[in-house]
């Protein structure tokens, strides 16, 4: 564990000594003698990894300074970063640390010594976002953020925005970590690099791209889940905010209901003390948001038939996350752990069958349905 505590005690004494750092701090510094990270990505190497560090845009008089690009290469990700601290007289601070972007290559050989790096480094905080790169590298991926603005812009807007792309969910190197020791398998966001259409002000330009998640097992990526799957996932963690699913309506038209929770519940099934089946439970609630007008004529069985079509179509997306979670045998949902909390007095038979059973364990699975409100659609609250 980091000693945050010490640290944070002995900062004050260095700055008001002026002098050499104390314990490994580094020295004293202005701010405006400073270079501050705010994203850092690392990649494979051929002797090692390459590290590619961005600051964000500074204000600099009644104007403001581009972003600042630095890459370096070494064995380990320390040494990497050391090495820039020469290309300048600014001192590089990783202290300010929002976003580590993994490229797809790294993340394959494995996370643990960029994790390592994370939890041992004064500077580097567990609170940082994780994030990996589909079929490119995380200097690409920065470069390509940093040419309409900085790569912690481009970062912070994909985080602001989950909620309104219900797939995009950020994720901590905390809950990455959390995950893989309790779980053996944990997920993190991914960034695709896609072309810039007309009208977004960089056509031609490759733009980042969020929607999709990185499947972690043991502290390799070994999966993606995208489309159906990656809205199962958050359907599954209760982690929505504004999905819309859209319903066509008989006569033309089309319904907009609008996810706005999502809760779910696991429970394993044993006969004897066999482990058997798991039963997951799913209730999502949603508003109609839109609707044809002459959904105003209908009676109470009508929104009873959107909220079947709702569970119909949520639950092809938790089937898909289910299914994916099996197929790459990487219990990424916590699903094991769920059902131990559920029923503790069965916590040793589920921890020790579980590893060789959660890959082929029938999963029974309900999803429930429910439209809480009705906005001004039928002239009235439900």
């Amino acid at each position: 564990m980091k000693r945050r505590f010490l640290a944070a005690a002995l900062i004050p004494l260095v700055c008001l000594s002026g002098c050499s750092g104390v314990g490994g701090l580094p020295y004293a510094r202005e701010m405006e003698n400073m270079a501050l990270i705010r994203t850092l990505g690392v990649d494979t190497a051929e002797d090692g990894v390459q590290v590619t560090a961005s600051s964000a845009r500074q204000r600099q008089g009644d104007g403001e300074t581009a972003a600042l690009v630095l890459s370096g290469s070494a064995r380990t990700v320390s040494a990497a970063c050391l090495t820039m601290q020469t290309y300048g007289t600014a001192y590089v601070f990783y202290g300010h640390v929002s976003q580590l972007l993994l490229g797809e290559d790294m993340a394959r050989q494995g996370l643990r010594e960029v994790l390592d790096y994370v939890e041992r480094d004064l500077e580097m905080r567990l609170e940082t976002e994780l994030f990996v790169v589909r079929e490119a590298t995380a200097e690409e991926a920065i470069f390509a953020a940093s040419d309409s603005g900085s790569a912690s812009e481009r970062l912070e807007a994909i985080r602001d925005d989950g909620g309104f792309a219900a797939s995009a969910s950020t994720r901590t190197i905390r809950d990455v970590l959390s995950d893989l020791y309790s779980n053996g398998a944990s997920y993190a966001p991914g960034l695709e690099l896609i072309p810039g259409r007309e009208g977004d002000g960089g056509e031609g330009e490759k733009q980042l791209s969020a929607g999709l998640y990185a499947i972690l097992r043991g502290d390799a990526l070994v999966g993606w889940a995208e489309g159906a799957a990656a809205l199962g996932i958050n359907l599954l963690q209760g982690d929505v905010e504004a999905d819309v699913v859209e319903i066509p309506a008989e006569g033309g038209g089309s319904f907009a209901l609008r996810v706005v929770e999502a809760e779910s519940r696991v429970k394993a099934v044993f006969e004897g003390d066999t482990l058997a089946a798991l039963e997951v439970e799913c209730r999502v609630e949603a508003n109609l948001a839109q609707a044809p007008e002459t959904f105003s004529d209908w009676e109470e069985a009508g929104l009873e038939e959107l909220e079947r079509e709702l569970e119909r179509i949520e639950r092809k997306r938790v089937q898909a996350a289910l299914d994916l979670a099996q197929s790459l045998d990487a219990d990424f949902l916590g699903l094991g752990k769920r059902a131990g909390l559920a029923a503790p007095w069965r916590w040793h038979a589920l921890e020790e069958q579980w590893g060789s059973a959660f890959a082929d364990l029938p999963i029974r699975l309900t999803v429930e349905g429910k439209i809480q409100r009705s906005y001004d659609m039928m002239g009235q609250e439900r």
